[in-house]
């Protein structure tokens, strides 16, 4: 959500035309993709403890060596266009896989270990401060970079995360409850856990990374929530030049971000209370909806009636997003291999926001309008409804089955 803030000031201080430096970002963005399975790999193996602690300090480390990346360049090759390209391609990697991969993949997954019958509550509690801080982070750092430049900006950001947070994280994470004598959702009640297990299916099987890539719910959730990445890097990176194509100028544009996190918040309530109760294939299908209707919203941009479609579409969408992230992967496969399956998809939405600022920038410097490449943002959503009407948790399967088999034994 920040990358495209600093966007235009990278563009200056690196000599690159928005192309590409969006194609450096593109390519960053498809490294970290291709290391994030084996992220989710290590987060199994190591915990959440001391992943965070090295994600956080690998995040900041990276956000410092951005802010001197035209400095770098010019140090080993200066006025060489393939030095500063390879610099700023590494800063995207490694901000990429420690930030949005690695950091965002121990989040979701020490809830999915910490709750269940009350993940839905857990994950709305937390998302509406992912989702307040995703939508105002363009804004703030806006404000941030006017302050102190963008070096500064940048190195302001290492600190708080690769100190601070490294520092929160060893402290106060611990991987699963049961390593500090406690029980999930923090009830130890058995009848409580009994009527509990009426609305959400109880974890029969504990799926491996191979076996949930063989359901058709893993693909339809892990491409429902990566269109949603794509369509969304695509806006924030774009933002500004969005706005000025319709008329609006830069701080106008950055507008829209308060407004859209309210919508998130609201939501993010909403469905963390759904989340318990009915099938997330449901939830699912709104969030692509809503996702189609913000993408129509963009072609209206400058309009009263587009504007409030885009900030309630990607509003609601986000909502949706967050809790569907943290939710549905240990409802469906178990805890056993979360990291591992969270980091297959964390790589494929990953993948999906790289191509974003290349498929509108090229869009852009083809047409000179960013009106073609909207239109396949609302189509795509619309194209995974089909398959997400398949999307059935895996468990409940297991547990007709199991029951036929009871049945047939008495």
């Amino acid at each position: 959500m920040g990358v495209g803030v600093f966007a235009d000031n990278l563009i200056s201080a690196l000599n690159l035309s928005r192309t590409q430096l969006s194609t450096a970002y593109m390519l960053g963005t498809i490294g970290s993709s291709l290391l994030l399975p084996f992220g989710g790999t290590v987060l199994d193996r190591v915990g959440a403890r001391v992943m965070l602690a090295i994600s956080s300090f690998g995040l900041g480390l990276s956000s410092a060596l951005l802010s001197q990346s035209d400095r770098v360049a010019s140090y080993f090759a200066p006025d060489s266009f393939y030095a500063v390209m390879f610099v700023v391609t590494a800063c995207f990697l490694f901000m990429r896989f420690f930030g949005q991969g690695c950091l965002a993949m121990v989040s979701r997954v020490t809830i999915g270990k910490w709750f269940n019958h009350r993940r839905g509550l857990a994950t709305a509690i937390s998302g509406v401060f992912v989702s307040f801080g995703f939508s105002v982070a363009p804004r703030a750092l806006d404000e941030l970079l006017r302050t102190w430049g963008w070096r500064g900006a940048c190195l302001m950001l290492a600190g708080t995360v690769g100190i601070a947070m490294f520092i929160v994280g060893l402290i106060f994470l611990r991987d699963n409850p049961e390593e500090c004598g406690l029980v999930m959702d923090g009830v130890d009640d058995e009848a409580w856990h009994s009527r509990m297990a009426a609305k959400i299916p109880k974890t029969r099987r504990e799926f491996t990374r191979p076996e949930a890539l063989r359901t058709p719910a893993f693909w339809a959730f892990n491409f429902g929530v990566s269109t949603q990445a794509l369509v969304v890097t695509g806006l924030t990176f774009n933002v500004s030049s969005l706005g000025a194509e319709v008329g609006l100028s830069r701080e106008q544009a950055y507008e829209l971000f308060l407004p859209m996190s309210a919508f998130t918040v609201a939501t993010t309530f909403v469905c963390g209370w759904l989340s318990d109760r009915i099938k997330l294939k449901w939830m699912l299908i709104v969030m692509l909806v809503a996702q189609s209707v913000g993408s129509v919203g963009m072609m209206g941009f400058g309009e009263s009636f587009g504007w409030w479609l885009l900030v309630s579409g990607f509003g609601v969408s986000g909502g949706f997003y967050s809790v569907l992230l943290t939710v549905v992967w240990p409802r469906f496969f178990g805890r056993k291999h979360l990291g591992a399956i969270s980091g297959v998809n964390m790589s494929t939405m990953v993948l999906a926001s790289a191509m974003a600022p290349v498929m509108f920038a090229k869009a852009y410097e083809l047409t000179g309008s960013y009106r073609e490449v909207i239109a396949v943002c609302w189509s795509m959503p619309i194209a995974v409804i089909l398959l997400a009407l398949t999307a059935e948790n895996p468990q409940e399967k297991i547990s007709v089955e199991a029951d036929a088999s009871q049945f047939r034994k008495v």
